[in-house]
């Protein structure tokens, strides 16, 4: 059984995931659990340090060697993350990668 939905429903029945397929929403069951992957991201911006940027759904570190990177976040609260040579993808929606407490040598890319 499949119930059609369509934006915005007024009605979603809780067994069903809120998201339409060619054939309508899809039931959720033991056979056919609630889907747990990530869709692939679909576009990168380049971060400079220090110039604030929308928040994305991750970044990505491209890191030359190990170093430190410190992100600030909307609230103003900030984090530094140690990182290694190589791709690291952070789940952040950080609004900025602070040059002050970074030391990796690495580029910085806002994943949509």
């Amino acid at each position: 059984m499949t119930f059609q939905i369509t934006a915005p429903a007024a009605y979603v029945p809780q067994t069903a995931i809120a998201f339409a397929g060619a054939d309508g929403a899809a039931l959720v069951s033991r056979s056919t659990p609630l889907p747990t992957s990530e869709p692939s991201y679909h576009g990168a911006a380049a971060i400079t340090p220090d110039v604030e940027f929308a928040p994305a759904r991750a970044i990505a570190v491209v890191a030359i060697g190990s170093g430190d990177v410190a992100f600030r976040f909307a609230d103003a609260s900030t984090i530094v993350v140690p990182v290694s040579a190589g791709l690291t993808i952070l789940p952040f929606a950080a609004t900025q990668v602070l040059a002050s407490g970074t030391t990796a040598a690495a580029s910085f890319h806002a994943l949509a």
